[in-house]
C-alpha cells in the first residue's frame, strides 16, 4: 500500500503559480517593463485563513533601481470583473490597464501591491493584509501609503479610508456610486483625495462629483476631480490607471505633514 504524502496548501499554490504558462506571462511582462520588476506574492496559509474572500495571491511591483531608504507604497483595488478572472487573466490585465501598468508608466521609486478578491473589498481583511506587508517589507515608508481603485475598487477604497483614515497619506476614489457621505466626510477631511469618472459613465458621475463637493465643503483643502470626456465605465477604467499625474500628486503627501 502506497504511503499518502500530505502537501501543504501553500506548497500546492506555489506549484500552481510556477506553471510554465504563468511564468511565461510574468517573463513577458518583465521583458516589456523598464521601470519595475513584477512578481506574484502568495499569502502564507495561516494568514490566508484571516483574509476572508481575498484570493491567495497578489501582484507586487518594485522599482528596478534599488533604494537603500524607505519607499512609498501604492495599493490598487480592482473592479468587479476581477472577481471571476483567472490568475493569468488578472495578471495580463493589470499589466495593460490596472495597477502594474500604472506604476510602470509612472516610473517612480514606488512599491505597488495589487491584491485580488472573490467578493467586494472588506476593510478589515485589507487591514490584516497591510499589517502583514509592513512586517514583510520593512522598506515601506509608513508615512507614505496610498490607495486607489475604480468601480468596485473605488467603493472598496472609500470604505477602507473611512475605516482606517490614519493609515493613508492620500487616496483616489473613482467610477463608483457607493459613496455614502452623510456622516462620513469629517473622518477623511485630512486625506487628500482625487475623484475620477467617465463623462458617459452615467450612474457614477453625480456620486463622484458629490463626493468631491462634500469634501471641499467640509474643509478638505486637497481635493481634485477629473471627468474623462466621452468615456464610459470601461474606458474610464483605462484612463484612471493611466493617470500618472494622480500618482505624482499623491506622492507629494505624507502623514508626517499632518502630525
Amino acid at each position: 500500500m502506497k504511503k499518502l504524502v500530505f502537501i501543504p496548501t501553500v506548497m500546492l499554490l506555489l506549484m500552481a503559480f510556477q506553471t510554465k504558462d504563468i511564468q511565461k506571462t510574468l517573463s513577458e511582462i518583465n521583458s516589456k517593463f523598464k521601470n519595475v520588476d513584477v512578481s506574484i506574492l502568495i499569502w502564507p496559509e495561516d494568514l490566508q485563513k484571516k483574509l476572508g474572500k481575498l484570493k491567495s495571491f497578489a501582484f507586487v511591483a518594485l522599482p528596478r533601481e534599488k533604494s537603500t531608504g524607505k519607499i512609498p507604497l501604492l495599493i490598487t483595488l480592482h473592479g468587479g470583473g476581477g472577481k471571476n478572472w483567472s490568475l493569468k487573466q488578472q495578471l495580463s490585465r493589470s499589466a495593460k490597464v490596472k495597477g502594474l501598468s500604472l506604476v510602470e508608466k509612472a516610473g517612480k521609486e514606488l512599491m505597488l501591491v495589487e491584491p485580488n478578491s472573490f467578493e467586494s473589498w472588506d476593510p478589515k481583511t485589507l487591514n490584516i493584509m497591510l499589517d502583514y506587508l509592513l512586517d514583510e517589507y520593512p522598506q515601506i515608508d509608513t508615512n507614505r501609503i496610498y490607495v486607489m481603485g475604480h468601480s468596485m475598487g473605488g467603493s472598496g477604497t472609500w470604505r477602507w479610508i473611512l475605516e482606517s483614515p490614519e493609515r493613508f497619506a492620500a487616496a483616489s476614489v473613482s467610477g463608483t456610486r457607493s459613496l455614502k457621505t452623510t456622516d462620513a466626510i469629517n473622518k477623511i477631511i485630512n486625506i487628500p483625495m482625487w475623484g475620477m469618472v467617465g463623462g458617459e459613465d452615467t450612474k457614477n458621475v453625480e456620486p463622484v462629483k458629490n463626493m468631491v463637493k462634500r469634501l471641499k465643503a467640509a474643509g478638505n483643502k486637497n481635493v481634485n476631480y477629473t471627468e474623462f470626456e466621452g468615456a464610459n465605465h470601461s474606458k474610464a477604467n483605462a484612463k484612471v490607471f493611466s493617470a500618472v499625474d494622480c500618482v505624482d500628486w499623491m506622492l507629494t503627501f505624507s502623514l508626517k505633514d499632518k502630525k
